[in-house]
């Protein structure tokens, strides 16, 4: 039989299959349909035809014959609408814009074929897994492990859908980059693994971001003319050095233009060229680059000049620049149509803050975009709760804001870390394409598919540390996780895939135990052979990339070099490292680690009690030395002060007690009522003088004071007797300016042992009677206390310490100067005179 023959009785089955379930493709082992490409299909689309063949073949045990037709009449056509000419989708297919069309796809099941036509290749690869989503399959993380291909001996299709992405360029890319071992069976997959994820998951761009920092790439191309002209580089000091630009200099400004325009005559594929500034300071200050104005001037004033000159020669193309740093603010000129500038969520500059650059940035420029910072290594270490790519609630807040300000583009600097970000950036993605999409039913799918029969475990486990639920990383806390996961393995333990995706988060457990250790231990030895026993797990398990092993030998192998004078423990040293071990981890291994911190983290059964704190009123204590308040932090805490009498409220306020940072927005404090209503709000300039502040009150009654110093320190005090109170945030870290004074707080009548979770110094627990309790050389751990006979219902303090966390389970969290200035929920100050 002819192979024409075949295919004709194969369409003639799938016709007779299809009624109410749309076209079938497979029944029983056998293809009913061909995967239909043109014969002047693209490099890239025979690609994905291929790995859409071995999909279906995959999930349904038919082989799907790939042949080229110039009409596709039948079967799965893939391809791009100038290879299927079809009228009915060339409107759904235009381009909005400039590049708002580059990813569009649509998917039309018809009764003898299916259409998956983009208006480009990229649309075309788009429309091919989005039918394998629509089919089952998924690509959680990048590793073989979390994909999900099910078994469908039939398969049957009728979608009929036409879609683009709202953000055009989205991009979580690995800080530190990818590895590749030489030689190793696996070696170069990493970028394969995170491509093939980055390909299955739509994350692409309808156009590409370049926007990063170029000035020193400037300097490198003219390497000769610099070193001849040493007046071209920036004078900082009274010297001309670094990587900077004198960008006053008409001669530097020919040459940033010049190269620009080389870049795009060399790279004729990009939309963009950067013309940002080097990173960090250094900023020129001759007499005529002052004269140009604020940094952002000179930065984007360089960038219009250079997009004037790029708008002539390459219509279409754009000139990036990022809002950083320095530049973080607006230039006082408007932009050329074609500079696009991407704002920073971080390491910014200057007077305003982020969310007043964001509202800002859409009004100078046409196009513009925003950076993220899912997972830095030096801020999170990939240890739980991990960094704002483990935070959905943040992402999909951001994601949202972005787009109702016209972003075009969203980049996360993030990390190959995905035990601990994985859920949220693959999330991310979802909604970086779809804002409006349901995140509920998003999550839904991620447990019930990845995890099966053990969905409901490990959806706690994910629960308990998430960051939106302020989680106290505590001993304890981490002894629940562990049997979360003995509860999911338990349940899952006749399906083999999903034992190895809980395997691979056992071992993302096993690092936070090694880390757990390590930051706890205090002698350098046992220090240095936690580090080899960290790095040389973290070697065996990074093909899983639960951790970042990329940032791990360059900065935290790095670092344990000079800290233990082991040269050649150094990236580049040639010297063997002692983590290099190829064996793959047994099942043996798995279990028998599982089970060491199954008994070294054991759950805390502590009751936590809720207080109301919208209710406050002073309840003063006799005090031997009544003592002021006085303390300094950096970042937003919270004070409740009550008036008495309605009197007008007394402080002293200092900000800017960090003087690098004092070039940052003016500090912003507000006073608030019990129903968080504002009563007074005002600004203060950070030049770290204390100034007094007399605010007024509409009556009497306690009212919350709070300061956003923007990062640059603040200090508040307030006199002997006033009633004050600190009062910390749950699991948020303290980032205090000095050591706490003696901190005096309310143990409730009835309280048989007191909770609470502490991180930082040893410290001492006072009784009522100012007499030492314990002394607790905890940290990060839940303490529970005993209660002397006689000792609840009254004031308890602790000893002056350092904390970077503190938090009361089954007591106010009001912590005063002295025991005359306490303020607490009015049911324990109505407890109090009840017991009086």
């Amino acid at each position: 039989m002819t192979r024409i023959a075949m295919l004709i009785i194969s369409f003639s089955s799938a016709l007779a299959l299809c009624e109410d379930k749309g076209l079938f493709l497979a029944d029983k082992g056998n293809a009913l349909v061909p995967i239909v490409i043109s014969a002047k299909a693209s490099d890239a689309t025979k690609a994905v035809a291929t790995e859409l063949a071995g999909c279906l073949n995959q999930m349904s045990g038919a082989k799907f014959e790939i042949v080229s037709d110039s009409d596709g009449a039948r079967g799965i056509v893939l391809g791009t609408l100038a290879e299927f000419p079809n009228n009915a989708l060339t409107e759904p297919l235009a381009l909005h814009g400039e590049y708002d069309g580059k990813e569009v796809f649509a998917i039309r099941t018809e009764k003898e074929r299916l259409l998956l036509i983009g208006a480009t290749d990229l649309g075309a690869s788009h429309a091919a897994f989005t039918l394998l989503e629509h089919l089952g399959c998924r690509w959680f993380f990048p590793a073989k492990e979390w994909e999900i291909v099910p078994a469908l001996p039939t398969l049957s299709v009728s979608l009929n859908l036409t879609d683009r992405p709202r953000i055009l360029a989205r991009r979580i890319w690995y800080g530190y980059g990818s590895f590749a071992d030489k030689g190793h069976p696996r070696g170069g997959s990493t970028q394969k693994d995170y491509d093939a994820w980055a390909r299955h998951n739509r994350m692409a761009s309808s156009f590409r971001v370049y926007a990063g920092h170029a000035w020193q790439n400037v300097i490198l191309a003219n390497k000769k003319e610099f070193e001849a002209h040493p007046e071209y580089r920036a004078l900082t000091k009274g010297q001309r050095q670094g990587e900077q630009l004198c960008v006053s200099n008409p001669e530097v400004r020919k040459l940033a233009v010049k190269w620009a325009l080389d870049y795009l005559a060399k790279n004729p594929d990009r939309e963009m060229v950067s013309l940002d500034c080097s990173d960090g300071d250094g900023q020129c200050e001759c007499d005529a680059c002052l004269k140009l104005g604020s940094v952002s001037n000179r930065v984007f004033g360089l960038a219009n000049e250079a997009a004037k000159e790029v708008a002539m020669k390459y219509p279409g193309k754009m000139v990036g620049c990022l809002a950083y740093n320095q530049h973080s603010e607006p230039p006082d000129f408007p932009l050329e149509p074609n500079v696009y500038v991407q704002l920073t969520a971080g390491f910014i500059r200057g007077p305003y803050t982020f969310d007043q650059l964001a509202e800002s940035w859409p009004k100078k420029c046409r196009m513009m975009g925003f950076y993220e910072y899912f997972s830095v290594w030096l801020w999170d270490f990939d240890k739980l709760p991990g960094g704002e790519g483990a935070n959905l609630t943040k992402i999909r807040q951001a994601v949202q804001r972005y787009v109702k300000l016209g972003a075009t583009s969203m980049d996360a600097e993030s990390g190959n870390n995905w035990g601990v970000h994985g859920l949220g950036y693959y999330i991310a993605n979802k909604l970086m394409w779809n804002p409006d999409a349901d995140f509920n039913l998003a999550l839904d799918d991620f447990f019930a598919k990845a995890f099966g029969p053990a969905a409901k475990a490990m959806r706690q486990y994910y629960e308990r540390w998430s960051p939106e639920k302020q989680p106290l990383m505590s001993r304890g806390l981490i002894g629940d996780l562990f049997r979360d996961l003995q509860e999911a393995s338990t349940a899952a333990s006749d399906r083999k895939e999903v034992l190895a995706r809980i395997d691979h988060i056992k071992h993302y457990l096993r690092y936070n135990h090694l880390r757990w250790l390590l930051d706890h231990e205090k002698d350098k030895e046992k220090q240095k052979q936690l580090t080899v026993d960290i790095l040389t797990f973290a070697y065996r398990t990074r093909y899983e990339y639960m951790n970042h092993w990329n940032a791990m030998q360059s900065s935290f192998a790095s670092d344990a070099a000079k800290k233990f004078n082991e040269p050649s423990w150094e990236r580049n040293a040639k010297e063997a490292k002692p983590w290099i071990a190829d064996t793959p981890v047994t099942r043996d291994e798995t279990e028998k680690w599982f089970n060491e911190g199954l008994e070294y983290f054991q759950p805390t059964p502590v009751k936590e009690l809720t207080f109301d704190y919208s209710n406050l009123v002073a309840s003063p204590f006799p005090a031997a030395k009544p003592a002021a308040m006085k303390c300094g932090f950096q970042r937003v805490e919270r004070f409740a002060i009550s008036s008495i009498k309605g009197e007008p409220v007394e402080l002293q306020l200092l900000v800017g007690s960090i003087a690098w940072y004092r070039d940052r927005p003016d500090a912003k404090w507000s006073l608030k009522d019990s129903k968080q209503q504002l009563v007074a709000e005002g600004k203060e300039k950070l030049d770290g003088v204390a100034r007094p502040l007399s605010i007024k009150v509409p009556a009497p009654g306690t009212y919350v004071f709070e300061c956003e110093d923007n990062a640059a320190g603040w200090q508040l005090s307030a006199a002997a007797g006033v009633p004050i109170v600190w009062m910390p945030a749950r699991g948020k870290r303290i980032i205090r300016l000095g050591q706490m004074p003696e901190l005096f707080f309310y143990v409730p009548k009835g309280t048989q042992q007191l909770h609470y979770f502490y991180s930082g110094t040893k410290h001492t627990i006072i009784g009522p009677d100012h007499k030492p309790i314990r002394e607790v050389d905890a940290n990060d751990e839940t303490v529970t206390v005993d209660v002397p006979a006689g000792a609840d219902g009254k004031c308890w303090s602790f000893s002056p310490q350092s904390p970077s966390q503190l938090w009361l389970m089954n007591a106010p969290n009001c912590f005063a100067a002295s025991p005359d200035a306490l303020v607490l929920p009015r049911a324990m100050a109505q407890e109090r005179k009840t017991e009086e």
